[in-house]
C-alpha cells in the first residue's frame, strides 16, 4: 500500500484528505469540493484501485515490476481466487473485458450473485454512502456506458465467456452452480462490470513513461471509484499521477469552496480550443464546460505547429546554430520552441554544446511563462537539466544561482510528486548535502547517480 506521511484522511471517505468533501448537484453530479484552503503540494487523494496489467512485465494484480522469472504475480499477490489463465494472458485480447472479469472475481461470490439476481443498479441522484473499491456497491453506483452491448455480443467475447465459465467448474463457489446458471450469472456480472469500466476505468502509465513520452503500452488499467469523481477542467487545480495501482492527487493551490478539478489529458496552456474539443469528444465522450472552453479561449497563435516534424528538424540540424536560427525565427511563447529544445537535447552530440543547452533550457522556462506556465510539473525537466549542467561545472554560474536552480527543482518535485518521482530522492539528497560543505564526497556520488538516472529517463539517441 502506497502511503504519504503528511496525508490526513477524511473521516467519511478515507481515500480523500480532511480538507475536502463530496457534494452533488444537477449539473455536475457528484464532485469534490474544498472545505478550506488547500495549499500547493497537499496530497488530496490516495486511492488504491482494482487493476490488471497490460504490460506483462508487471504483476497482474498490483502492477509491480517483476523479474524475469516467468511469474505473473508478485509475492504479495500470488494467492488470488481467479482462473490462472486470465492472469497468464490468455484473455488479454479482450481489452476492457479483462478488467471487468477481474472485478467479478475481486468481490465475495455471495455479493456478486446477490447483485446479479437483484434489479439493475441505478446511478444514485445525490451522495453515496460508500465510495471505495472495498465495496462492490461503489462500483455498481458508477455511471455505466450502455453502448458496450454490441462489443459484448462479439464472437471473441462470447467464446471467452464460455471458456471462463468452463474453468470455473473447479472453483469452490462458482462450481456449486449448474453450468447454465453459472453461465447466466457470470455473463450478467461481466456485463455490469464492463459497462462501468468502459465509462470510468483509467489507463495507467508510470511516471517514467510520462517523462519518456513512452505511452505506447500502459502498465495497466483499473477502476478507481473516488478518483472518477474528479471532474475535468482545462485549467486544473489538482495534479494526478500513478504509483503502480495507486492514484495520487496533489493540490496546485485550491481556495475554500472551489471544486477540485483535474485535467483528463488536455489543458488551456498546452492545447488549442480545437485540440481540446476533439480530444475530449473522442477520448472522454463529452464537451467541456470549464471557463476556458465556455468563453472559447485559446492560445492558438502560440500552439500552431512551426514544423511538420519537430523531431526530424532537430535530428537533421547540422549544429546548434541551426537550432538557434529556428528559435530566433519563432515568436516568443510558441510551444514549438520548447519542443525543439527538448528534441535537440536528445541528440548524443548535444553534450558538446553544454553552454548553449544551459541557455536554451532557461529559454524553455521563459518561453513557457508566456503561456502562464510558471510553476508546473512541465518545468521539472528543464530545471533538472540545468542542475546537471551547473553541478557538472559545464557552465559558469555563481554559487547562488547554482543553489537557486537546485532549490526550485527540489521544490517542484516535492510539491507535485511528494517523493515518488524517480529523481526525487536524489535531488533531495543533493539539496540537503549542498547545505553542508563537508559532504562534498557524498555530493559527487549522488550527482553521479542522478546523471545516470536522468540519462535513462530522458534517453539520448544517436542521430546520424
Amino acid at each position: 500500500m502506497v502511503s504519504v506521511s503528511s496525508f490526513k484522511p477524511n473521516a467519511n471517505y478515507p481515500e480523500l484528505c480532511d480538507k475536502v468533501t463530496i457534494d452533488w448537484d444537477e449539473k455536475r453530479g457528484r464532485f469534490i469540493k474544498a472545505i478550506e484552503d488547500i495549499p500547493l503540494g497537499t496530497v488530496v487523494c490516495i486511492e488504491e484501485g482494482i487493476t490488471v496489467n497490460v504490460d506483462s512485465r508487471c504483476c497482474y494484480r498490483c502492477l509491480k515490476l517483476l523479474g524475469n522469472d516467468g511469474f505473473v504475480y508478485c509475492r504479495s499477490c500470488e494467492k488470488f481466487n481467479e482462473p490462472s489463465e486470465i492472469a497468464c494472458g490468455e484473455f488479454d485480447s479482450l481489452g476492457i473485458f479483462k478488467l471487468a472479469a477481474h472485478l467479478v472475481f475481486s468481490y465475495p461470490f455471495a455479493e456478486i450473485t446477490n447483485l446479479v439476481t437483484s434489479d439493475e443498479p441505478e446511478v444514485p441522484r445525490g451522495l453515496s454512502k460508500t465510495l471505495s473499491t472495498k465495496d462492490v456497491q461503489s462500483v455498481y453506483q458508477l455511471k455505466p456506458f450502455l453502448g458496450i452491448e454490441d462489443s459484448f455480443k462479439t464472437k471473441i467475447v462470447q467464446e471467452a465467456i464460455v471458456k471462463i465459465v468452463k474453468l470455473l467448474e473447479a472453483d469452490a463457489n462458482w462450481g456449486l452452480l449448474e453450468e447454465p446458471s453459472r453461465l447466466i450469472t457470470f455473463t450478467k456480472a461481466l456485463r455490469l462490470m464492463a459497462e462501468r469500466c468502459a465509462k470510468n476505468a483509467h489507463t495507467i502509465y508510470s511516471i517514467e513513461q510520462i517523462e519518456k513520452k513512452d505511452e505506447d503500452v500502459p502498465i495497466g488499467t483499473g477502476l478507481f471509484p473516488i478518483s472518477s469523481i474528479f471532474n475535468h477542467s482545462c485549467t486544473p487545480n489538482v495534479f494526478g499521477f500513478f504509483v503502480r495501482n495507486t492514484f495520487i492527487f496533489v493540490s496546485r493551490g485550491v481556495k475554500s469552496g472551489e471544486e477540485l478539478v483535474d485535467s483528463y489529458g488536455v489543458t488551456y496552456n498546452q492545447h488549442s480550443l480545437k485540440q481540446r474539443e476533439e480530444f475530449l469528444a473522442n477520448v472522454s465522450g463529452f464537451k467541456c464546460h470549464c471557463d476556458s472552453c465556455v468563453e472559447q479561449k485559446s492560445l492558438e497563435d502560440y500552439l500552431e505547429k512551426s514544423f511538420k516534424d519537430v523531431d526530424r528538424s532537430a535530428r537533421e540540424a547540422s549544429s546548434f546554430l541551426d537550432i538557434s536560427d529556428y528559435i530566433d525565427y519563432m515568436k516568443p511563447g510558441v510551444q514549438d520552441i520548447e519542443n525543439l529544445i527538448s528534441a535537440f537535447s536528445q541528440r548524443r552530440d548535444a553534450e558538446v554544446y553544454s553552454k548553449n543547452l544551459f541557455y536554451w533550457w532557461k529559454k524553455f522556462i521563459e518561453n513557457a511563462n508566456y503561456r502562464k506556465i510558471v510553476y508546473d510539473p512541465y518545468l521539472i525537466r528543464p530545471y533538472i537539466e540545468m542542475v546537471l549542467l551547473t553541478w557538472n561545472n559545464d557552465v559558469e554560474c555563481t554559487v547562488d544561482e547554482k543553489l537557486s536552480i537546485l532549490t526550485v527543482a527540489h521544490r517542484l518535485l516535492s510539491n507535485f510528486y511528494v517523493g515518488f518521482h524517480p529523481i526525487s530522492e536524489l535531488i533531495k539528497k543533493l539539496f540537503e548535502a549542498s547545505m553542508n560543505p563537508i559532504d562534498e564526497i557524498r555530493n559527487i556520488e549522488t550527482f553521479r547517480i542522478l546523471k545516470q538516472r536522468a540519462e535513462i529517463l530522458w534517453k539520448r539517441e544517436e542521430y546520424i
